[in-house]
């Protein structure tokens, strides 16, 4: 039966080519084209998509010319290239708006809101699929639910959970009242994602399990392993390193039959980082090596970053410092390959938006001299064509206004976008940093240079958590002090032994909003301070206290006490501690704050710092 419709669509066409017929050749065509498209054989679907491209641009048939470049754009997006997809996807969606076609234009803006999402054009993805909502009654369709389930993802992505998890459940109801068990599945393993990245692992699992059972029982073993990995994902966060591990060789198995390349190197590593975490070494460097060896036939540069890490973490815990460092280096390289990638992207996505503004604003100047031509020929009606023109040029300004108003705010987003992905490349920067002195200082022998390297490795960590916070908070300049100090604190006490024996700290923190340029030098003069009681104040002191007090003093004041039940400085630093390093920079850096420091020595070691804040 395929066979009898081929012969009579190339039937069909041969005759459309003897009565010199254009218009019945295009249709032709773009039925053949339809045809092989239908069968999976999607070059000789182009072949004749172009062909009836050709003709119908002739005939000037906008209707057969859109459905035409839509069945190249679905084409192009199932092969990957999402740019020509983006490209012919445009062009249709184009000609069915001056159509009018409004139910073709929704599902091409759906398109198109998927395409941008993967790409990780977050902002495009939005706008269309907004613009999809706007266009739509809200009446159940699997073009509303997919929408929905965009819009959710999208906001997953961007960190945005409470807006996630809304629309992701409304893409769910909908697709309940739908009753299709496939689209359910795929919205309860969505909602399992989200749940997952807010770290929230038993509601994360009791969703992909129900979507693991619903796939499992329509035997869709095709999307099954995604939702077998994010399970795998979710038991492992639980440390259930046994059970992640059976999802991952199931999703493993799964994925080779499909020959997901990129897809079964994924899974490499996370069976990787299960064998690193049970400390079966051998193991995970036999995962990793093959993750490796696929990830460079797929060039996944994001996946190589990944693998190592897991590397890294697998030396690091066979002490094997030589070889962590070594891969250090190279994940140094890929990092910066991965920025420079993103650089070119960014690049293009602002030229492609610049093309866009362009055009809307000769557009604009067309419509306007079309106005001007029209009020001189009629010139019977000079005050009513001023009084139109006016009105015109009035709504002109308000929407150039409005249009504005909407590249500001959208600028403004995407400023703070890069400020939160700044301080993220910073923060990952100073870890490393943190890392490399951590290695270091596991080879060196000289207590001297032990210490100053330790040091060393402490500042570092000091401002990585300031970068840390910037990038986790919804403001770019300020931090929650009371949040940063606590965590400060306990990654010394942790540092210096004292996490695991009697230790009893007191904190008293006010919570304060604190700018940057301030947060860093207080985050080191605390590090310094709580650091020095660490290393000279306890060494003949069998139950050692730390207090620390943060409050607001006087009108805009910050007053910060640290005070411990040492020997004070005499006894255990002698007078080598007055000239250190240390206290010299907490010093400078109070002198940077304009602040003031009182030293108390009788009981203990006490400092007092008064800084204004304005």
């Amino acid at each position: 039966m395929s066979q009898t419709k081929k012969d009579s669509l190339h039937a069909r066409l041969h005759d459309a080519i003897q009565k010199n017929d254009p218009a019945a050749s295009a249709s032709a065509l773009s039925s053949l084209a339809f045809y092989f498209y239908e069968h999976g054989a999607h070059d000789s679907a182009l072949v004749y998509y172009y062909k009836a491209i050709s003709l119908t641009n002739a005939n000037k048939d906008k209707k057969r010319l859109a459905s035409d470049f839509n069945g190249i754009g679905v084409i192009y997006s199932q092969r990957g290239l999402m740019d020509s997809s983006i490209y012919y996807y445009d062009k249709s969606l184009a000609l069915y708006l001056t159509l009018r076609d409004t139910t073709n234009a929704i599902i091409l803006e759906n398109n198109l809101s998927i395409i941008y999402k993967n790409k990780g054009i977050y902002e495009k993805a939005l706008e269309h699929a907004f613009g999809v909502l706007s266009k739509m009654k809200e009446e159940p369709s699997r073009t509303l639910a997919s929408c929905y389930n965009t819009i959710g993802l999208v906001y997953l992505k961007t960190g945005d959970y409470k807006d996630a998890l809304n629309y992701a459940y409304k893409a769910l109801g909908v697709r309940k009242l739908l009753a299709v068990t496939s689209l359910v599945a795929q919205s309860y393993n969505s909602i399992g994602e989200i749940y997952l990245a807010m770290h929230a692992y038993d509601s994360a699992l009791l969703n992909l399990q129900k979507s693991l059972t619903l796939k499992r029982n329509a035997a869709d073993r095709k999307t099954l392993t995604t939702t077998l990995n994010n399970i795998g994902d979710a038991l492992f966060e639980q440390k259930r390193f046994g059970a992640a591990k059976e999802y991952y060789l199931e999703s493993l198995v799964l994925k080779r039959e499909f020959k997901d390349i990129l897809g079964e190197a994924v899974t490499l590593n996370n069976l990787a980082k299960v064998s690193v975490a049970t400390s079966d070494f051998k193991e995970a460097e036999q995962y990793l090596d093959k993750a490796r060896e696929l990830i460079h036939r797929a060039g996944a540069l994001n996946e190589l970053r990944w693998n190592l890490e897991i590397r890294i973490q697998l030396y690091e815990k066979k002490k094997d410092f030589a070889r962590a460092f070594q891969y250090t280096r190279e994940l140094l390289i890929v990092r910066d390959s991965l920025m420079t990638q993103q650089k070119v992207e960014s690049l293009m996505n602002m030229q492609f938006r610049y093309d866009v503004e362009k055009k809307e604003q000769q557009i604009v100047m067309l419509e306007q001299r079309q106005e001007i031509n029209q009020s001189e020929l009629k010139s019977k009606q000079i005050w009513i064509e001023a009084l139109i023109t006016a009105l015109v040029l009035f709504i002109i300004i308000i929407l150039l206004v409005y249009y504005s108003f909407r590249v500001v705010r959208r600028s403004k987003q995407h400023i703070e976008m890069l400020l939160k992905e700044l301080h993220h490349r910073v923060k990952n920067n100073l870890q490393i940093l943190s890392s490399v002195l951590s290695l270091q200082s596991q080879q060196l022998m000289d207590k001297n240079a032990l210490q100053a390297v330790k040091a060393s490795e402490g500042r570092v960590n000091a401002m990585a958590l300031i970068h840390k916070k910037l990038y986790m908070g919804d403001q770019n300049r300020s931090i929650d002090i009371k949040e940063y100090i606590t965590e400060l604190i306990q990654y010394l006490a942790h540092t210096y032994g004292f996490a695991e024996r009697k230790f009893d700290l007191n904190l008293k923190l006010e919570e304060i909003q604190i700018d940057v340029d301030k947060a860093i030098p207080l985050g080191l003069i605390v590090n310094e301070l709580v650091s020095n009681s660490f290393k000279y104040a306890y060494s003949r002191q069998p139950l050692p206290v730390l207090n620390v007090s943060l409050y607001l003093s006087g009108q805009r004041n910050l007053s910060l006490e640290i005070s411990d039940n040492g020997s004070g400085f005499e006894e255990s630093a002698g007078k080598e501690v007055n000239g250190a390093f240390g206290l010299k920079m907490v010093r400078t850096l109070l002198k940077e704050l304009k602040g003031k420091l009182d030293m108390n020595t009788d009981k203990g070691t006490s400092f007092t710092l008064d800084i204004p804040l304005s």
